[in-house]
């Protein structure tokens, strides 16, 4: 399926594309809330500014995605690949991200408030500047991580530990 196929499908109403290979595709300001991008592939994709509230991209590809100031609030992301995926200002409010690979992912400016990255991997993510609000770390994992200027506030550490630097 090519890009236009796949707008002209979601502008008909059809939510469904799981399974579909959308690598290295310009989908720049595309708007595809609410689609079912289950194991989709968008490796290297640009998802610059898109609307991607509540899709449901589990076990989605996307590694070296360009996601920068994308909207993921609400978003399925369980068990999805994010290795090196730039999500730089991206908006992931409530999103879901349980056991999510975010290796090296740039999330500097993010908004993660209420976030759920329960079990992700962030190793050497960059995370600087980003929201944490009442985000939940629980068993993730965050070596070489930088937390610097962070905002925390009843955000769930990997140790379960509360943290609340910035009520």
């Amino acid at each position: 399926m090519d890009i236009d196929e796949l707008k002209r499908r979601y502008l008909l109403g059809e939510r469904d594309f799981h399974e579909i290979n959308l690598r290295k595709v310009n989908l720049e300001k595309v708007n595809l809330s609410r689609a079912n991008l289950f194991n989709v592939n968008l490796c290297k994709a640009n998802l610059f500014e898109a609307n991607l509230t509540k899709v449901n991209l589990h076990r989605a590809n996307l590694t070296k995605a360009n996601l920068r100031r994308a909207v993921l609030n609400g978003a399925i992301l369980e068990g999805a690949d994010l290795r090196g995926a730039n999500l730089r200002r991206a908006s992931l409010i409530k999103a879901d991200l349980f056991n999510a690979n975010l290796q090296g992912a740039i999330l500097e400016h993010s908004h993660l408030g209420g976030a759920n990255l329960n079990n992700a991997d962030l190793t050497h993510a960059h995370l600087n500047w980003a929201n944490l609000r009442k985000a939940d770390l629980n068993h993730a994992h965050l070596n070489g991580s930088d937390l610097s200027s962070a905002k925390f506030c009843n955000t769930i550490m990997p140790d379960g530990s509360i943290r609340n630097d910035d009520c």
